[in-house]
């Protein structure tokens, strides 16, 4: 990860922004000067985080490189956080003065500056010395490539005691065997490593029928750094031709291959494909004979899978049961075990436990049951093992073959994988804020035509389809809503933190001080951490446990804080902490934070919060003695961020003050109307998501102005104190019409006054996936109205159709539909199905319609 360091520090360096500070200060020539020599190292970095180093003057030539590097971000950051931003060109003398006069007082941060470049150059001088007199100069060369798991040899052979794969094997052989496609195709089996791909192609492999099916059958293993020549030789051999690959031009051998292979019903398996372009070198060996030859590939990649044959959909191969996992793991601990008998019994609580820890990976099962067949078979020993296993020492091995999946990663990827080291074991982790993490931390690139939130998404997909990550729900758009790491996952997660200084868990008072006081990112996981001693370099801190927060108010440099759990915060810890982007105080703020009356509450609110220059995500739960002097309201100062991109308050309810413009805003989680905005409409180009809170004082048509200049909005929560205007329903005139998918209505309004509302459905978004509708007293039947609403996929009504008693679904409508909830509609009493209505409904919620009867054809 070292390269990744140096990486992410040139990108800083060349922020306009950074250097515009840096030659405002005349400091740029000294830190252009160090950023040079950054430049020469990385160089000799580029294979660092794609080899496996075992020489201790290689690694400790990195730990150098790596240390230095955080050093420069520490002074840089440091430098950048004493400093002002570059002022506004000054309009006249005074002006002029005011500025000489600030740029003064920062000349001692700036002298320090300077010599702490000094002292840095020297520093990165010496590392490079090193590296060319003890010849470092192509880092990790002779160290040898990643270990892998053992290959098995050409004509492999099936493994006694496989457990399971009977289901996964007559599925790929159907597949293998589909007579309906005569062309060449190729079937993939894709899945983390270690979880049985290459057992189950061993089984298919060996399958008597599908030796019958197929004239020629060719086993190929291909390693992570393949080299196209031994493929083909591999291949040759198997072949019996007289050729040598070596001394051979690659396309004579390709077509001698194809010539072999075109007149005959074959079955390719080529075990490990790591990399697409394995199958744009070697494809042109298996050209369409339209003879129903097939390919079949195992890799841990989605993407390889899919690109190998795109009309094909890879194989998704599943973990094993519990109780297919238990036997898998026996069999290897307990060579005398059988399934059938009860001599092992006493062993079987423990035997869970140990199972838990292997996640249901067959790979894993395999090397701790192997691991204790060496040991006495009794409840004594495998316990003492459970206690004092380190699952990096003792489960060495296979925590190696399982983390060449992490070393085929990017630097970027590698960086988002190791940030799941950081949340509890076992919990879900909400994807739109680890998103945004990620984007605080630096991490995401900017890639043209996408917003950072989208492209850390794609990394989160891209994760997930590596099997590194488990998806445990989608939201009706497709997007991941939650996620989770498996506990092995997440050991080799903590693991590769820890080696690189990443991220440290704290989760034991007996944790080492010293690791913590270099730690640049903690977790919290033990409740004793008010009195935790960090490092004053520290970027992230998440609070997953505990009642009171560690006091950080000293850590000057802090990025990201996270707080989802805790009973009290005191506010004033992060007054003068200006680099924060990143801040979740979802937890009760502590009543430290209100004065006795309102004024010197907000004035308090305004001190802490509007020093925060960088915010990016600010998440924030006022109490209800704040409530009680009336801070409904963020400080003005707040909104001046202009690198605001999430808000999310809870009780609350800030109103935006008029003409503010806020071009990187994506969400506004609650916000009230302002009748303040005829003066000047907020200006927010990019808002995607508004819950917005319209007050009796504000007039429907400001709403309606404001509304009109977001372009695009995806999601919208309007509510509203009374009723609804009557031409509110009609979205056709906003902006946002084609773009919307989500539309919650919700009013106050019990009172049975009618809403006047259309049956085109026209007025309402056509890509609508998601509706909620309360209170809204329509005259007549909407169900004509919505049901023509194609991409629908959930309804909620709550408090509609009161004076009407009657709904009709009609065949094929809702045919997307998979959810519907019907709240308190009290008049209903006959609601119609026809046949072929509601196809695909899954979930339906009635509550509170009591004169409904069970509807007749649902």
């Amino acid at each position: 990860m070292a390269e990744s360091i140096v990486k992410v520090l040139l990108t800083k360096l060349t922020d306009v922004g950074v250097k515009e500070v840096l030659q405002l200060y005349s400091v740029d020539e000294q830190v252009e000067t160090v950023k040079r020599e950054l430049g020469r190292i990385q160089v000799f970095l580029k294979d660092a985080d794609k080899k496996k180093i075992t020489d201790d003057k290689q690694k400790h030539w990195v730990k150098e490189v790596r240390d230095a590097g955080y050093l420069i971000e520490d002074v840089v950051d440091t430098f950048l956080s004493e400093v002002p931003p570059k002022p506004q060109k000054s309009s006249g003398m005074v002006e002029s003065m005011k500025r000489k006069m600030k740029i003064t007082k920062k000349l001692p941060a700036v002298r320090k500056l300077v010599h702490e470049i000094t002292q840095i150059q020297t520093r990165l001088t010496e590392i490079e010395t090193s590296r060319v007199r003890y010849g470092i100069n192509t880092l990790g060369e002779d160290s040898g490539e990643i270990k892998l798991p053992i290959r098995p040899p050409v004509l492999p052979d099936i493994d006694p005691n496989i457990i399971g794969f009977k289901e996964d094997q007559n599925h790929v052989v159907k597949e293998l065997l589909d007579e309906t496609i005569k062309r060449r195709s190729v079937i993939s089996i894709w899945r983390v490593g270690g979880l049985g791909k290459t057992t189950l192609a061993q089984k298919v492999y060996n399958c008597d029928y599908i030796k019958t099916q197929f004239e020629l059958r060719i086993w190929v293993a291909i390693s992570q750094k393949f080299e196209l020549i031994d493929i083909l030789r591999k291949i040759a051999a198997q072949l019996n031709l007289p050729i040598n690959p070596s001394q051979q031009p690659k396309e004579d051998v390709l077509t001698k291959i194809h010539e072999s292979l075109k007149s005959k019903k074959y079955l390719i398996i080529l075990d490990d494909v790591w990399t697409d372009d394995l199958w744009t070198q070697i494809g042109a060996a298996f050209r369409d004979e339209n003879n129903g030859s097939r390919v079949l590939i195992t890799t841990r990649s989605f993407e390889v899978a899919k690109e190998a044959d795109p009309t094909c959909e890879p194989y998704k191969l599943g973990f094993l049961t519990k109780e297919l996992s238990v036997d898998l793991f026996l069999k290897k601990a307990l060579p005398n075990y059988n399934s059938n008998e009860s001599t092992f019994d006493n062993l079987s609580d423990i035997t869970s436990q140990f199972v838990q820890k292997c996640g249901a990976l067959p790979l894993a099962l395999v090397v701790l049951g192997g691991l204790l067949s060496r040991k006495p078979c009794n409840y004594t020993a495998w316990s003492k093992l459970l206690q004092t296993m380190s699952w990096h020492t003792d489960g060495k091995k296979c925590s190696e073959i399982i983390g060449t999946s992490f070393e085929d990663l990017s630097l970027t990827h590698k960086s988002c994988f190791m940030y799941f080291a950081a949340f509890p074991e076992d919990g879900d982790i909400y994807a739109k804020s680890l998103l945004q993490m990620w984007v605080a931390e630096g991490f995401i690139p900017k890639e043209e035509n996408k917003i950072l939130e989208e492209t850390a998404e794609s990394y989160l997909e891209d994760l997930v389809q590596r099997s590194l990550i488990q998806v445990k729900s989608r939201s009706l758009d497709g997007s991941i809503e939650r996620c989770s790491i498996h506990d092995l996952l997440r050991d080799l997660a903590i693991q590769k933190a820890k080696e690189d200084n990443f991220f440290v868990v704290y989760s034991h008072p007996d944790c080492d001080q010293q690791i913590l006081s270099r730690a640049r990112r903690v977790a919290v996981h033990h409740p004793d951490c008010d009195k935790l001693m960090m490092s004053q370099n520290l970027r992230t801190l998440l609070c997953f446990d505990g009642k009171v927060m560690p006091n950080c108010s000293k850590q000057k440099l802090l990025k990201v804080v996270s707080t989802p759990f805790l009973e009290s915060i005191d506010v004033g810890m992060f007054e003068g902490l200006t680099q924060i982007r990143y801040l979740d105080l979802v937890g009760i703020l502590s009543d430290k934070c209100i004065g006795r009356d309102d004024k010197y509450g907000k004035r308090y609110l305004e001190k802490v919060i509007g020093t925060m220059k960088c915010i990016q995500t600010l998440k924030v739960n006022l109490p209800t003695r704040a409530q009680f002097f009336n801070i409904e309201n963020f400080p003005d100062c707040a909104w001046n961020t202009k690198t605001l991109r999430h808000v999310g308050t809870v009780f609350c309810n800030p109103e935006l003050p008029p003409s503010i413009e806020l071009s990187n805003l994506q969400t506004l989680e609650e916000v009230t109307t302002n009748e303040s905005w005829k003066i000047g409409l907020p200006h927010l180009p990019n808002l995607r998501t508004l819950c917005l809170l319209h007050q009796k004082s504000c007039s429907w048509m400001v709403v309606v102005a404001f509304l009109g200049t977001l372009k695009n909005l995806i999601s919208l929560t309007l509510s509203v104190s009374g009723s609804f205007s009557g031409d509110i329903f009609d979205m056709r005139k906003f902006p946002f019409y084609q773009n919307l998918q989500s539309l919650t209505l919700w009013s106050d309004n019990y009172e049975e006054t009618p809403n006047e509302m259309t049956t085109d459905v026209l007025m309402l978004p056509p890509h609508l996936i998601d509706l909620k509708i309360r209170n809204c007293h329509f005259q007549q039947d909407v169900m004509p109205v919505l049901e023509n609403l194609h991409c629908l996929k959930s309804l909620g009504l709550w408090g509609v159709n009161k004076t009407n008693r009657k709904m009709r679904c009609s065949a094929k409508g809702f045919n997307k539909l998979e959810k519907l909830w019907l709240y308190n509609i009290t008049m209903l009493e006959d609601w119609e199905i026809e046949e072929g209505a509601l196809p695909i409904l899954r979930e339906l919620i009635i509550c509170g319609c009591k004169e409904l009867c069970v509807p007749q054809g649902l």
